[in-house]
């Protein structure tokens, strides 16, 4: 077993839900206190972890950055989720796709590769999956990167685009009354199926050049408490995946005018995000990997938090078996995103 491997299996091995990443940044933090190129500063937080690795001339702040917290493993798991496990290529467990494979490549890369000039950040992070106080909160207390690399499973091709999400909770107000006379009420329901008829007829027809449309569903919906009372209020969500074609304030502004429900804002995080055009980092990453496709990635990740900055989305696995049971990741993958992350760091700040 290669030591690449070996680390893998050990990360993967570390129990890290969200919110409960303990065990892997300890993981993490023995791996930052490897021989390194160069001397490594650890900084701690939380459950987020960052190293820095200064040459001694100046130059960019490039930084390395994934998550380490995983979902839950689900009951349809055939598996032990933590007992990772090699057949024909592929190490199976918990967060082995998704995304400890781009944590371990990307460690490889930044103990490994020279720094020279500039400096390193490998930010490993948690929350990812569902939180507030990961990549978002760590940031601020983080050199201002100018050049970024998010570990997500791409397949190893590059995304130069993330869709971002906007949720908005509407609610349709009527008035209470008894079944059995429905004339004396105002049924919230039926004000509801009005509105999302419209929402349904509704085209957001403005296409973003890499990242296409932007969609918008219903995902959930809400109303009543017995059979025989007419509902005063019924509530339903609307889940936006949104590209740069439109700002989320003139979306919910469009909301606002359709619709005769109330809309209040759930989620206004996640804007969506695009490479720059001439982008380094997208340079350097195409000549690590001349065979990689350019792409508009759909999912979520951290990189909604690095606005303004130059950065992709590239890593090891596959984006499509991220959540699903017997997770798994083609270890050969693993191998070449480390040398190709440890190419970029030698182009950049070699």
């Amino acid at each position: 077993m290669s030591d690449l491997l070996s680390r893998l299996c050990a990360l993967v091995a570390a129990p890290s839900p969200s919110r409960e990443e303990g065990p892997a940044v300890d993981v993490v933090g023995q791996w930052m206190s490897r021989p390194a190129a160069s001397p490594v500063r650890v900084l701690q937080m939380d459950r987020n972890i960052a190293g820095f690795r200064s040459g001694p001339l100046p130059g960019p702040v490039v930084m390395l950055c994934s998550h380490i917290d995983t979902v839950p493993a689900t009951p349809s798991w055939t598996r032990p989720p933590l007992a990772p496990t090699l057949e024909g290529g592929r190490l199976y467990g918990l967060g082995s796709n998704d995304a400890k494979a781009s944590v371990t490549a990307m460690m490889e890369a930044f103990l490994s590769a020279p720094v020279r000039r500039g400096t390193l950040i490998a930010a490993m992070v948690c929350e990812e999956e569902t939180g507030r106080n990961g990549l978002e909160a760590f940031l601020p207390h983080l050199p201002k990167p100018d050049h970024a690399i998010i570990g997500e499973p791409t397949g190893l091709q590059i995304a130069t685009a993330q869709n971002g999400m906007l949720l908005l909770d509407c609610v349709a107000h009527g008035r209470a009354g008894h079944a059995a006379r429905p004339w004396l009420a105002d049924n919230a329901i039926l004000r509801a199926a009005r509105d999302i008829q419209k929402i349904a007829d509704l085209r957001l027809d403005r296409l973003h050049p890499v990242a296409g449309a932007t969609t918008h569903a219903v995902t959930l919906i809400s109303a009543g408490t017995r059979h025989n009372i007419i509902p005063d209020r019924c509530q339903f969500t609307i889940d936006l995946r949104t590209t740069a074609a439109y700002d989320h304030a003139s979306l919910i502004q469009d909301f606002r005018d359709l619709l005769e429900s109330e809309i209040l804002i759930r989620s206004d995080r996640f804007h969506p995000v695009e490479t720059p055009e001439g982008s380094a980092i997208c340079a350097a990453a195409r000549r690590a990997n001349p065979e990689a496709q350019l792409f508009s990635s759909p999912t979520l990740s951290d990189w909604a938090h690095l606005r303004g900055i130059d950065a992709i989305k590239w890593g090891p696995g596959l984006s499509e078996v991220s959540h699903t049971a017997d997770e798994w990741v083609e270890v050969e993958m693993v191998e070449r995103a480390a040398g190709m992350y440890g190419e970029v760091v030698r182009e950049m700040l070699g």
